[in-house]
């Protein structure tokens, strides 16, 4: 089978998904969907089975995203913002999250780099929940899980998926910026 192949159709699809949701647009759940699907079999076959799992997840929330987006699109779902006791609560859960994983895949002999594995799904998890709530710091949590993940697929030489992490890093970065503008326009604020 050509790894190398799929890891490049995953990550165009991946791509096509996270700028779909910079603009708000429900088709791209579909393509993180397929995306994600396709990851699956890539990360068991890396033997980084977080990653894998955390695919299996994309798959179910990119279904629960696109039921919840329905209608007229996105916009029906207003884009909200949370406080410092929800992030500090975000902030714990994903951290214990992480270290449960990381010890959790220790149990598995063949696991590969276990603590970044962890880590980046961990905070994916709650990004991705937040990103089908509209919530607009799912971006930073974003920034934060995909930089730790351009170190895991650098480390497992996934060029592709370390490139697209790269990428998506600055669309996190991008999509906080536009969200917030959305956001303090929708509430009359400078």
């Amino acid at each position: 089978m050509n790894w190398t192949l799929i890891e490049a159709i995953a990550a165009a699809g991946n791509l096509a998904y996270t700028v779909l949701m910079l603009y708000e647009r429900r088709v791209g759940w579909l393509f993180g969907i397929v995306a994600s699907a396709m990851g699956i079999a890539l990360f068991m076959h890396q033997q980084v089975y977080a990653q894998a799992a955390l695919s299996s997840y994309y798959v179910a929330i990119g279904v629960y995203g696109w039921w919840s987006w329905k209608g007229d699109g996105a916009k029906q779902i207003p884009i909200t913002r949370r406080g410092a006791k929800f992030h500090a609560l975000m902030l714990l859960a994903g951290t214990l999250l992480a270290l449960a994983l990381a010890f959790t895949l220790k149990l598995l002999p063949d696991a590969r780099f276990t603590g970044l594995d962890g880590f980046a799904t961990a905070f994916s998890l709650l990004a991705t929940w937040m990103l089908a709530r509209k919530i607009l710091e799912n971006w930073a949590y974003w920034i934060a899980a995909d930089l730790v993940a351009i170190v895991l697929y650098a480390l497992l030489g996934m060029w592709w998926y370390a490139a697209l992490y790269a990428i998506y890093v600055v669309l996190s970065a991008t999509a906080l910026r536009r969200w917030g503008r959305e956001w303090r326009i929708a509430h009359d604020l400078p």
